[in-house]
C-alpha cells in the first residue's frame, strides 16, 4: 500500500500545480513574508509587557489551550467539510486544503523536494494579518478591563501559535532528517500527520498540527493513549487503535521519507 512510488494521478497532479506556481515564486520569499510581520509584533508586545504577574503569566495557559482547540476544529471542520452560511468566505480553505494539499501530499508520498512546493505547505502571507487583526479587538478589551500586559500577552499569542504551527506543518512534509526524527514533539507531529493523510481517516482522525492536545481530549486520535504519551509518542506505531493499524506500522517510515 505504502509504496513511496506516486501514482499517475498524484504525479500529474504534481506537475500541474508546480506548472502553475508563478515563476517569481519563492518558498523562502514566502516564509519570510510570515515570519518577519509574525516576528515584528511579538517583539513590539514582548516590549511593552512590563513585571507581569503570576495571574498574567498563567493567563498564556488557557489561551493556548483554546488555541489548540481553535486549531482543531478549522481543520476538522472548515478545512474539511464546508460551513452552511460561510462558504462564500471558507470555500478556498476547503478546496486548497482538502482537494489540493491532500491529493499533493497523500499517505504515499508526503514529503515535497524544492521550496517551491512551499507554496502547497505554507498559508498564505495574509492568513496571519487576518488571525492578528481577529486577536486585536479582544486584547483591547482586555487590556482595558484587566491590564495592558494581559492585552499584549494576548496579542503575542496570535503570531507565537501561528508561527508555530507553520514550522511544525513545514517538518510534517520535508524529506526525513536528523532533525525531524529525533527532535521530540516535531516527530510526534510528523507521524501524527502523515497518518492524517492516510485516505480511510482523513476526514476525521488527526487534526491537530500543533500537539495532540484537542484530538486527545476530543477522541478523534488514531492513538489509544494518555496526555503525555500522546505528547511524547515520537514516531512509534505501537499504540495505533486496532481498527487503524492496517493503515500504518511498518510503511510509516516510506510514508515519511519518500518522494
Amino acid at each position: 500500500m505504502n509504496s513511496g512510488i506516486l501514482t499517475p494521478k498524484q504525479a500529474a497532479f504534481r506537475d500541474e500545480y508546480r506548472r502553475n506556481i508563478a515563476p517569481w515564486y519563492n518558498g523562502w520569499g514566502h516564509l519570510l513574508s510570515i515570519f518577519v510581520p509574525g516576528i515584528a509584533v511579538i517583539w513590539y508586545c514582548v516590549a511593552h509587557v512590563h513585571e507581569p504577574t503570576a495571574w498574567e503569566l498563567l493567563f498564556v495557559i488557557p489561551v493556548l489551550v483554546f488555541y489548540n482547540w481553535n486549531e482543531w476544529w478549522l481543520h476538522k471542520n472548515a478545512m474539511h467539510r464546508p460551513i452552511k452560511g460561510l462558504s462564500g468566505i471558507l470555500i478556498p480553505v476547503y478546496h486548497r486544503h482538502t482537494h489540493q494539499h491532500h491529493q499533493y501530499f497523500t499517505a504515499q508520498v508526503m514529503t515535497y523536494d524544492t521550496n517551491r512546493e512551499w507554496r502547497i505547505v505554507l498559508f498564505p502571507p495574509y492568513a496571519l494579518i487576518v488571525f492578528m487583526v481577529m486577536t486585536l479587538p479582544a486584547a483591547l478589551v482586555l487590556g482595558y478591563l484587566w491590564s495592558a500586559n494581559a492585552g499584549y500577552m494576548l496579542m503575542m499569542l496570535t503570531p507565537i501559535y501561528y508561527l508555530n504551527y507553520e514550522t511544525f506543518h513545514l517538518c510534517c512534509h520535508v524529506q526525513d532528517n536528523w532533525f525531524v526524527r529525533n527532535i521530540p514533539l516535531v516527530n510526534t507531529i510528523r507521524r501524527h500527520h502523515a497518518a492524517h493523510h492516510s485516505q480511510p481517516i482523513m476526514m476525521e482522525r488527526n487534526m491537530n498540527l500543533t500537539y495532540p492536545v484537542a484530538d486527545w481530549y476530543m477522541g478523534t486520535s488514531d492513538l489509544d493513549r494518555g496526555l503525555l504519551g500522546h505528547l511524547f509518542n515520537g514516531y512509534s506505531t505501537r499504540h495505533v487503535k486496532k481498527e487503524y493499524a492496517s493503515d500504518q506500522g511498518a510503511e510509516l517510515d516510506g510514508r515519511l521519507t519518500t518522494s
